[in-house]
């Protein structure tokens, strides 16, 4: 389920930081938030597969290049209501 990728704090940090500060790459993020990339593209790869985030290239043209990820704030709109009306009994 989608919403399942709320569950960590770092997926949530990722998503606030894109928020935030726009389309970045897995290596700033990885900065940024202080972890390695190996985590922050293992996160963006969930993120991406339930439609939370998107990157500049497809999955199987990234090898060698910066890919940037961009949320998807309708995306995220949508699962948020989804996670309210589910904590509500909705």
């Amino acid at each position: 389920m989608a919403i399942e990728s709320f569950g960590t704090m770092f997926s949530r940090a990722i998503l606030r930081h894109l928020s935030l500060h726009g389309p970045t790459g897995a290596a700033d993020l990885a900065r940024e938030l202080g972890t390695d990339s190996n985590t922050a593209r293992r996160a963006l790869r969930a993120l991406e597969e339930a439609g939370l985030v998107t990157a500049d290239a497809p999955a199987g043209q990234r090898r060698g290049r910066v890919v940037t990820f961009a949320i998807q704030p309708e995306r995220l709109e949508s699962l948020l209501a989804a996670l309210k009306d589910y904590l509500l009994g909705h």
